[in-house]
């Protein structure tokens, strides 16, 4: 599944100065983040013709991060997010309408 996004190498830049901690610590960030990672892992596959040496290993050391955070967590999380695209949905349906 090849795609063109190309983070440019200023955005890249300011990300380099955050890290996956400092997502997983904000309250803003946590459930999204999870969920990502979870949607990431399970979607690996899908890209294999994009990836490389790096991104096996940067998957083994996310896939090692939330199989340690525990499944009624990641649940937790996974429905948060699930439930904030439902409201957000539901809000834009009704403000079109």
């Amino acid at each position: 599944m090849a795609y063109d996004i190309k983070i440019s190498e200023s955005v890249l830049a300011a990300a380099d100065r955050l890290t996956v901690k400092d997502l997983l610590d904000s309250p803003s960030f946590q459930c999204f983040l999870i969920s990502a990672i979870g949607n990431g892992i399970q979607s690996f596959h899908k890209f294999s013709d994009v990836t490389d040496e790096r991104d096996e290993f940067l998957m083994f050391r996310l896939d090692q991060i939330f199989k340690n955070i525990p499944w009624e967590d990641r649940k937790t999380c996974f429905d948060k997010v699930a439930q904030l695209y439902r409201e957000r949905r539901e809000e834009r349906l009704e403000r079109n309408f």
